[in-house]
């Protein structure tokens, strides 16, 4: 089947009401961007770790970490600024709707999942930032609780989406990796 007798929706192209049915290429990129870039960061944690503990005690870093220590507070700030482009691109541009067979209750919870890992990802370079660069102790718990809650979030969030593919047989996974065409 050709892309232009397959309809709107599995083309990933504007409905004829102008709504998004796809997401756009720079979305997608920056969505797997992202992703690399927060797998990075639970990854390699471990340096950043024994260098706040080392502050705190009064210490000097151990040695080795520095490299992961400076890769993980510029990888934070990476990731805010490529969250906050992810933000406006979806307030300008928009995003798909679900299924229109989706459950209220299904798609409630997807808007709350997605809510909270754009919230997650706004909030944890900034408490991160406010840790390191001014030494608040609070604030490195509260990061650390954050780092746990965007973990149980990006869970949700794989399991919604191969929920979608595999029970639901709907296109939403897809989307993510077959941009819309311009």
């Amino acid at each position: 089947m050709s892309g232009e007798s397959r309809p709107a929706e599995e083309r990933g192209s504007l409905a004829t009401d102008g709504k998004v049915t796809g997401y756009s290429r720079m979305q997608v990129t920056l969505h797997w961007m992202v992703v690399v870039l927060v797998a990075f960061q639970f990854l390699a944690h471990d340096g950043i770790e024994d260098t706040w503990r080392a502050f705190v005690r009064g210490e000097e870093a151990p040695i080795g970490r520095a490299t992961l220590t400076a890769m993980h507070w510029a990888t934070g700030i990476l990731v805010l600024l490529l969250a906050l482009l992810r933000i406006c691109l979806r307030l300008g541009r928009g995003a798909p709707s679900p299924p229109a067979d989706e459950p209220r209750l299904l798609q409630m919870a997807a808007e709350a999942v997605h809510g909270s890992i754009y919230v997650l990802l706004l909030l944890l370079p900034v408490t991160g930032a406010v840790a390191w660069f001014l030494g608040v102790r609070a604030a490195a718990d509260v990061h650390a609780l954050l780092t746990n809650l965007l973990l149980a979030a990006i869970v949700l969030h794989v399991a919604g989406a191969l929920f979608q593919h595999f029970v639901r047989r709907s296109q939403v996974l897809m989307r993510m990796f077959r941009p819309q065409r311009p």
